[in-house]
């Protein structure tokens, strides 16, 4: 057992008068919590501050109870909060102390943060030992036994007086890193404990950020830390302050019942609401205790659970870096959630309850497959997220539907093996680079969808197909899923969903109505752009290809990008480059993830770049994506992009010598070429198989181009 040496003793006389024990009140006590008065220097003045009738009974603890809970705190390694009244000025003055194993009457308790100064005893009068848990605060009338700069022993009495059923429970935490921000100045500080009505706050002094400089009649700006990251910020009214020399305590009460994570949508989330309800489970980031909570419903992009309106856990702004969603024991996965509102209300038995908004953050790809998957098809029975998917089915339903036609197949051929070992691969696992979604019924596939993550940050949708004879509607009702898809994910982090991207034939009646549709009615090229391919199937030179000085190939530099930047400005001003992953700061001799997940999967995934120079002028940039033949079905993710950035001294035949020498990178003797701009191509009078449009969007301004959407369709 710890104990306290060379205790200054008291005169049984002096504890007795410093004891300050607190009046015991039988029955109810009121509190009214009201707006600032006229006069009233402290709480602000505020037309949104709640008035809040608080109801306190009393009950008592004996101190064989009282000896059981100072245990347990030890054995937990918390605190409690011993409280000084000033003399003079009866200002109280708080300070944590950790308490010691207790057997009986005496209980130890070693000074946490600060000690207080020796002369204490001279200005102060000892009041109270408060113990605050979940549920209960309990206060003790104990008296002092003895005190140092240690520690202080403390004599317990018979009965103590536990306060239950507040309005908003209190909860003690562990001591947390705190900023208050208030017209440019940070001041420090530690979390003491918080309900979500009210957080208490103990500040340090210093001469960089004096407690004077805080001008309690403004709100400030709150964020409190819990190891590297913050788990909450928020705007805080100063409802109460008191102070000492060295440390000052503020109670700080949030303005908000919610916030505004992300800019609002008129496409939002389908609310569903399971049988049975999931639950969510979850370590408090401020108090460190275990939460659990029930479901009211939930969507691809969020949830909303019921809390208890007295004992209260979540408040708006609160970041849970990590909680668990269970759907019945039989699924369950980890996601990183904000809390969005808190909205209070009365069920049918008169219980105050609230319901708490909760938006996710992050979540692991193949956890929210699983999640989409379930909503989707409790929606739809016939609609399936990332289904394995029977390839003899898959392959019957391209054929059928003139997906693969006899020219595209011709292409194909001699690789058939490769195609469907990549194929299974793609449409028989989970992966967090491929998403498909199929309708199906009693397993014949109506129609199908299929997506890639082929850059960094864009998603290539690459296949599109559907038997309109057999079912009306399942086409649009793929594209509805692949568009719910991409509204709930593109804002989850480990998604990297910040463009989308489709090549389509203008000639395609359906892709270009819709992808072309979307460009028109927004009319912005910074939100949706449309660029214009020639796609060449491209031979290389039978012989050993050259390029004759002062031609010549060499790795592009910033300048070379800035320099594709530039001209793409001038002609178009889309979002190619973004999409493509091609602009000049974005590091891409560093992009070795994307790479990584594909390796992982036993797919390949390469990019070379080239910058095609005469002397030192840059007239040509060069892309070749090297992937598996026919991960896209046009061979569009295995082949070359170029770039024409200067047209002049350019002829065909020196980008033909260049392209020959990229056909180290293709093993067939034929491969895509895609050229930009085509007209370069017509202007040279270049023969090209076809036309293909590469449509860009901007996930940040999803929502404004599928408002659209049923307009289009």
């Amino acid at each position: 057992m710890d104990y306290i040496p060379e205790i200054a003793k008291r005169s049984r006389k002096s504890q007795k008068k410093d004891s300050g024990a607190i009046a015991e009140n039988s029955g109810k006590r009121v509190i009214r919590i009201g707006k600032a008065a006229d006069n009233d220097p402290v709480a602000e003045k505020s037309d949104d501050a709640d008035i809040l009738t608080l109801t306190r009974k009393e009950n008592t603890v004996s101190r064989k109870r009282l000896v059981s809970k100072l245990n347990h705190l030890h054995f937990t390694n918390n605190t409690i909060q011993i409280q000084f009244e000033n003399a003079y000025n009866h200002r109280i003055t708080n300070f944590r102390v950790r308490p010691q194993i207790c057997f009986n009457k005496y209980v130890v308790c070693l000074w946490q943060n600060d000690t207080p100064p020796s002369d204490i005893l001279e200005s102060y009068r000892f009041k109270q030992i408060e113990l605050i848990t979940n549920e209960q605060v309990i206060s003790v009338p104990a008296t002092i036994r003895a005190l140092n700069h240690r520690g202080i022993c403390l004599a317990l009495p018979e009965n103590s007086t536990e306060h239950t059923n507040r309005k908003v429970t209190r909860y003690a935490c562990k001591p947390l890193e705190i900023k208050l921000i208030q017209s440019g100045i940070i001041f420090s500080g530690i979390l003491m404990d918080f309900s979500t009505s009210a957080f208490r706050v103990e500040l340090d002094n210093n001469k960089e950020t004096p407690f004077h400089w805080i001008n309690a009649r403004y709100r400030v700006n709150v964020i409190v830390m819990s190891g590297e990251g913050s788990v909450y910020t928020g705007e805080c009214r100063i409802t109460k302050r008191s102070d000492n020399a060295r440390r000052q305590e503020i109670i700080l009460t949030p303005l908000k019942q919610g916030i505004q994570r992300f800019a609002p949508r008129v496409h939002r989330s389908k609310r569903i609401i399971l049988t049975p309800s999931p639950d969510i489970q979850f370590n408090h980031p401020i108090t460190g205790d275990m939460a659990n909570l029930k479901v009211l419903d939930i969507s691809g992009s969020g949830l909303s659970v019921e809390d208890d309106g007295e004992n209260s856990v979540l408040i708006p702004g609160l970041i849970i870096p990590s909680l668990i969603i269970n759907f019945a024991n039989s699924f369950s996965f980890v996601c990183q959630v904000q809390v969005l509102y808190r909205q209070s209300f009365t069920n049918k038995n008169g219980r105050l309850l609230s319901k708490c908004g909760i938006t996710f953050l992050d979540v692991d790809p193949n956890d929210h497959i699983k999640l989409l998957s379930m909503l989707h098809n409790s929606e739809n029975k016939n609609i399936y997220v990332c289904k394995k998917v029977d390839s003899d089915k898959l392959w019957e339903f391209f054929f059928e539907t003139g997906f693969i036609y006899p020219k595209k197949y011709a292409f194909l051929q001699g690789c058939t093996e490769q195609i469907k070992k990549t194929y299974n691969t793609l449409y028989s696992q989970q992966s967090s680079i491929s998403r498909h979604f199929t309708w199906q019924k009693k397993n014949e596939i109506l129609a199908h969808l299929g997506m890639l993550r082929f850059y960094e940050k864009s998603w290539l949708i690459q296949h599109l197909a559907a038997r309109s004879s057999r079912h009306i509607g399942a086409g649009i009702q793929m594209l509805n899923q692949a568009v719910n898809f991409t509204l709930d994910s593109h804002r989850l982090i480990s998604s990297n969903m910040d463009y989308l991207l489709c090549y389509f034939r203008p000639e395609m009646r359906f892709p270009n109505h819709f992808f072309s549709g979307i460009s028109n009615k927004v009319q912005n090229p910074k939100v949706s752009s449309l660029d214009d391919f020639a796609y060449i199937h491209f031979r290389a030179n039978q012989q050993e290809a050259i390029l004759s000085p002062p031609w010549h190939l060499e790795k592009p530099d910033r300048n070379d990008l800035l320099m594709l930047q530039s001209y793409y400005e001038n002609v178009s001003g889309g979002l190619m480059l973004n999409a493509l992953d091609l602009l000049p700061d974005n590091g891409m001799d560093e992009r070795k993830d994307l790479a990584c997940q594909y390796q992982k999967h036993g797919l390949i995934r390469e990019r070379r770049m080239y910058a095609l120079k005469k002397k030192n002028c840059t007239k040509a940039i060069i892309m070749a994506n090297i992937s598996d033949i026919a991960l896209n079905l046009s061979d569009l993710t295995n082949c070359i992009s170029l770039f024409i950035l200067e047209k002049d001294d350019l002829h065909p035949d020196i980008l033909h010598n260049a392209l020959s020498l990229m056909a180290k990178h293709y093993p067939r003797q034929k491969f895509p070429v895609l050229v930009y701009p085509l007209k370069y191509v017509q202007e040279h009078h270049m023969s090209y198989n076809r036309i293909y449009q590469l449509w860009s969007l901007s996930m940040e301004y999803s929502d404004e181009c599928f408002q659209y959407y049923d307009s289009i369709i």
